[in-house]
């Protein structure tokens, strides 16, 4: 099971480089205004991992209990991550993608304990680590503590709504 979750999160991870280099750099966006700075291959990069892990959580759901609540309620979830993050760079609407996804797989963690506890203290660690990475340039190169501050409310808002779904849904396996 670790080496399916592994290749989930590389080919994730190598699916996002190969979506990156085909679109070209990106303006880093302050809020909801465009600068005149491309923001680093390396920092667009980082959310395509942790996006791998949420997939892999994905599979190892569906795989264990097939399509119920809560693998519904993790897919559409995945689904909704993905609208923001692209909305964020086509409306620009102020919330960072990277902080979303990142702060709602560590909230998701911390609030669910389906995986075993050496994994999921490896990959919530590989995500703190992301999350801090990723608020170094958004507070101090690019001055735009607003959409690090948004996304990770909206993350951990998003992972609240999740658990009260699955605790309501009779299934608190997963919720435990």
């Amino acid at each position: 099971m670790l080496k399916s979750r592994a290749l989930f999160i590389l080919a994730c991870t190598l699916a996002g480089a190969a979506w990156l280099i085909h679109t070209g750099p990106l303006a880093v966006i302050r809020v909801s205004t465009p600068l005149p700075v491309m923001a680093p291959f390396w920092y667009m990069l980082l959310a395509f991992p942790v996006l791998g892990m949420l997939i892999a959580d994905l599979v190892d759901l569906w795989r264990l209990r097939g399509l119920d609540r809560a693998s519904a309620e993790l897919a559409l979830t995945i689904v909704l991550i993905l609208v923001l993050s692209s909305l964020r760079l086509g409306a620009r609407i102020p919330l960072s993608g990277h902080a979303l996804l990142t702060a709602y797989f560590i909230a998701r963690r911390l609030l669910f304990r389906a995986l075993p506890p050496r994994q999921s203290r490896w990959e919530t660690a590989a995500a703190v680590g992301a999350l801090a990475v990723i608020a170094y340039p958004k507070l101090f190169w690019w001055r735009d503590p607003l959409t690090l501050v948004a996304g990770m409310a909206a993350g951990v808002l998003l992972a609240g709504v999740s658990r009260v779904v699955i605790r309501n849904s009779g299934t608190r396996r997963e919720a435990e």
